[in-house]
């Protein structure tokens, strides 16, 4: 059963107007110049023939390394972002606000208890606000709209439409094909946004790109060339123990790639590991007795209301 819709729109909206995919990776790469990265060089083995970007080894996830220049270059000394139930995205921004010496807050939709990912945050210092919503689109504007009343930098759901964290995607893939000495043939990876299957396909526009969608329907524009198809489980649910990679990942997410990848990708190929619950699950063990009040009734906004 496919769970998601998928585009047949094979247009990448990351890509400029008039743009080929080499040009568009010369401006991403322009628009990076002279950028002096804080983190280490990306992890990527080598499997059988093939490669793996290794985000749970990596000193950030693939998120961290596309978002590392937008937080240090913010002029603001707030982030606000969307904290769903799972992400690795969230955690990527901690970790950057704290190297660059920046606050985060971060709304999130009110439930009975937070998630794991959700309340690891606070190891962070983070400040964790909640909303009862119906959908996460409301949640966003919400966070939008308390980012522009207190001068704080508003982040996007899954990072997208913006250039600087594409353009720290596309400097990611440029630094693992120099580590492995050649451009993947195929990419492999689960997809939310489309943000970072988007970027990889201008790091490295002659490889196909093959993935799984696990958590959205995929619109015009979001997936460019790539080969997707529908998880057919929810994407809360994991990924049976058997089907996973024999690394650390996200059972929920970047695990649910693995199995088509291990048996149908081609010689050259990448799996891109985006990252691992295991971070998350240290930093929850640290701050998991900390008391938090995450039950909000409906048009209850005191969390939207407060300041800093």
């Amino acid at each position: 059963m496919s769970l998601f819709t998928i585009t047949t729109d094979m247009s990448n909206k990351d890509i400029p107007q008039g743009m080929s995919a080499l040009e568009a990776r010369s401006y991403y790469h322009a628009m990076s110049n002279g950028f002096m990265s804080k983190l280490s060089k990306p992890v990527v083995h080598r499997y059988e023939d093939k490669y793996i970007f290794r985000g749970d080894a990596s000193q950030s996830s693939l998120k961290g390394y596309g978002a590392e220049q937008l937080v240090a270059e913010c002029k603001e000394d707030v982030l606000v972002y969307c904290a769903p139930r799972v992400g690795m995205a969230m955690d990527a921004i901690a970790t950057l606000a704290k190297m660059y010496d920046k606050k985060c807050v971060f709304f999130c939709p009110a439930s009975s208890e937070p998630s794991k990912h959700q309340k690891a945050l606070l190891a962070y210092g983070a400040d964790l606000r909640f909303i009862k919503i119906a959908a996460m689109p409301t949640l966003n504007s919400y966070a939008k709209k308390w980012a522009e009343q207190h001068g704080a930098k508003y982040l996007p759901f899954g990072l997208a439409k913006t250039p600087l964290v594409t353009a720290g995607i596309v400097r990611l893939g440029t630094q693992i094909a120099e580590l492995i000495d050649e451009e993947p043939t195929e990419i492999w990876m689960s997809v939310s946004t489309g943000t970072a299957i988007r970027a990889l396909q201008i790091a490295w526009p002659e490889a196909s790109c093959k993935g799984i969608v696990v958590a959205r329907n995929m619109q015009d524009g979001e997936i460019g060339k790539a080969n997707l198809w529908s998880a057919s489980q929810p994407f809360l649910k994991d990924v049976p123990l058997s089907k996973r990679p024999p690394f650390p990942s996200t059972p929920n997410y970047d695990a649910k790639c693995w199995e088509d990848f291990e048996n149908f990708a081609l010689k050259g190929s990448i799996f891109i590991n985006v990252g691992t619950d295991d971070k998350v699950n240290k930093f929850y063990d640290q701050v998991k007795d900390i008391p938090l009040d995450s039950q909000r009734a409906w048009h209850d906004m005191r969390d939207l209301e407060r300041g800093l």
